[in-house]
């Protein structure tokens, strides 16, 4: 009786499971590095050196520099465009400099512009692997990819890019570690004995709260290359996002709110139809508290979502999960099943066992309102 009344009392919960879209620049995940630093830092664009982003404690939020004025990594905030050192977006970016100087192409680790009074007078590469340094205008010893980040999308090629010099902050992949951006733009990283508190600063011992920002979205470039321009692959681990190889590089794209990457048809379609890459989160856009996980043999599995994050659940044999009725029903009824197979796009080629009896609908049992669960095992019965 009581793990009736449980299971009542979270199907009335008032459900707002649906996740807030990532702000993007290319590979540059804004919303994930806001995330990974004290609430109020300023973080840089990769698109134009005009606006910069202020992370609040509901995401990033766009703020604009006054006319003459560009976002300095040096400072963290607008400075005189001669002084800033930014180059996003910038027509010239020659223009304002005396005699000899070199500055990045931006979107680039190994490119730069050779400027002469303020004049483009051509570009150049760094050899091998080496990378352009814009603080000290010379090629360094780095892991530069040659013509790996060469593309028409904005492209993040080092973490200190984006965050401004002289702040520690924490990452989205590991709860103890801490990173800090040096005066030159060289990333410093090392690691807590448990976790990295990104608002205090401090070492302190994990906890929910403090690791809360661990995700599977890492920090700075994407870490695989490929060969082929325009393949795609959808994202493992969220199924309204999939990848696009550009310039060798895989970016990330998003689907339109609602919809899912389909890895059969290669495109994004709605929710509901959607057959997404088998385990990634459809929790995501969801408007219930238990939903379908992608099973293409006896749709059983599905997650409990609890604020976009989910937790895998497995009906008992013979049952298939359904979405709409919120719980495991018996596979004896063939016709609902294959009915909500059809319509149900993560259940797509999922069929009944050879044993599974068939049965007439008035043979099968009224689903009641609320569904009763194991107590030990958590499952629907």
């Amino acid at each position: 009786m009581t793990s009736k009344f449980l299971s009542a009392a979270i199907l009335c919960l008032a459900v707002g499971t649906a996740l807030g879209d990532d702000v993007l620049e290319g590979n540059y995940n804004v919303t994930a590095f806001c995330t990974a630093v004290k609430t109020g830092t300023n973080l840089g664009s990769i698109v134009s050196c005009d606006y910069y982003y202020v992370c609040t404690s509901t995401g990033p939020q766009k703020a604009y520099c006054s006319s003459g004025y560009a976002f300095s990594l040096s400072t963290g905030s607008c400075t005189p465009v001669a002084q800033a050192n930014c180059y996003y977006g910038v027509e010239n970016p020659c223009l304002g400099r005396t005699g000899e100087s070199w500055v990045p192409v931006t979107g680039t680790c190994n490119q730069y512009y050779y400027c002469l009074d303020g004049v483009n007078k051509g570009q150049g590469s760094c050899k091998g692997t080496q990378s352009f340094d814009k603080v000290s205008q010379q090629c360094v010893y780095g892991n530069c990819i040659a013509g790996s980040v060469d593309n028409d999308e904005p492209n993040l090629t080092n973490i200190c890019e984006v965050v401004p010099y002289g702040k520690y902050f924490g990452d989205t992949q590991a709860c103890d570690t801490w990173n800090y951006c040096q005066t030159n733009g060289t990333l410093q990283s090392n690691k807590c004995s448990s976790a990295y508190n990104v608002e205090t600063g401090e070492c302190v011992y994990a906890n929910d709260n403090v690791c809360s920002r661990v995700t599977d979205t890492p920090l700075g470039t994407a870490p695989t290359q490929c060969d082929t321009s325009g393949d795609v692959k959808p994202n493992d681990k969220i199924c309204g996002s999939y990848y696009t190889c550009k310039g060798q590089t895989w970016v990330s794209v998003d689907c339109a709110y609602g919809y899912y990457y389909n890895v059969g048809t290669k495109s994004c379609v709605l929710r509901k139809t959607a057959t997404p890459v088998a385990g990634c989160n459809r929790c995501q856009y969801a408007t219930t508290t238990w939903v379908n996980a992608v099973s293409s043999t006896t749709c059983g599995t599905y997650y409990y979502c609890n604020n976009g994050q989910a937790s895998l659940q497995t009906c008992q044999d013979k049952y298939y999960f359904n979405e709409n009725q919120q719980g495991c029903l018996s596979t004896s009824d063939t016709t609902s099943f294959d009915t909500y197979v059809k319509n149900n796009g993560a259940c797509a080629g999922a069929t009944v066992s050879d044993d599974s009896e068939t049965t007439t609908e008035s043979e099968v049992t009224a689903i009641p309102k609320f569904f009763d669960t194991d107590e030990e095992t958590g499952q629907w019965i």
